[in-house]
């Protein structure tokens, strides 16, 4: 990069446009011009944030939201023309902003927000399905299995599974808005071309993390701990979502 397209950059995210001068002809048509895409280059920042992280702005509203938005842009302009991928570095930042103190559920549910843009641009793999886990009849135990590229897992101390739910999925989810310190768990997943996320039990997110982790799933079951047979239902439920994919070679037919 050039040292016109630092000063450029630099501008348009809010630094000084005499840093411009050097290259450009001062003056106040040339300040206007650039204002005008500097002021731009920031609404699309914007609603790229906006659009990446719509459960904060519902929680927030739409002027808190700009504002903030407007703080992190000056600190994160951010040079990955791919805007969906903009704002990762969101919720670790929304997390130290001042004016976030009192909503402390605000930078969890972005993580989930942001899970959320991962699972829904995530690859492709092929997912253990019914079928093939009762090909591998008790080779099953010993299958290393992990999650699908589109899986994210979750679990938390206080309610923001709930809280996010109620704000992203309102027609499907109660209407639960109260943040509470109660441990809960989550799965973000895209079995198709929707992505999904439902609340998960203990023993769910202790099976799923030991896969995440690469343990047999004869391992995971027994790390979820319960009875034989609530494991094989466990399991059972686990495996319909479509969250596990492996990598055994195929079995001949």
């Amino acid at each position: 990069m050039t040292a016109f397209h630092e000063a450029f950059e630099a501008a348009l995210s809010g630094g000084d446009f005499s840093l411009l001068w050097p290259h450009l002809k001062p003056g106040d048509r040339t300040a206007g011009a650039l204002a005008v895409y500097r002021n731009t280059s920031m609404k699309a920042r914007i609603d790229a944030l906006a659009a990446n992280y719509p459960t904060i702005l519902k929680m927030v509203g739409l002027d808190w939201f700009q504002g903030c938005a407007r703080a992190f842009v000056a600190d994160h302009p951010g040079d990955d023309p791919v805007l969906v991928a903009f704002g990762a570095a969101f919720p670790r930042w929304l997390a130290r902003f001042e004016p976030a103190g009192t909503m402390p559920y605000l930078a969890p549910c972005a993580r989930l927000d942001r899970a959320w843009t991962e699972a829904h641009v995530a690859g492709a793999a092929r997912r253990l399905d019914p079928e093939r886990a009762a090909a591998l009849g008790p080779g099953l135990a010993g299958l290393t299995a992990s999650l699908h590229p589109a899986a994210r897992l979750f679990w938390f101390d206080w309610t923001a599974p709930s809280l996010w739910l109620a704000h992203r999925y309102p027609e499907t989810e109660p209407a639960d808005m109260s943040w509470r310190p109660e441990p809960e768990g989550l799965l973000i997943h895209r079995p198709g071309d929707e992505v999904l996320a439902r609340r998960l039990s203990r023993a769910e997110w202790t099976f799923l993390d030991a896969c995440r982790n690469g343990r047999p799933l004869g391992a995971a079951a027994m790390a979820a701990g319960g009875a034989p047979c609530e494991a094989s239902a466990l399991f059972g439920r686990l495996l319909g979502l479509g969250v596990l994919t492996h990598s055994q070679p195929e079995i001949a037919p």
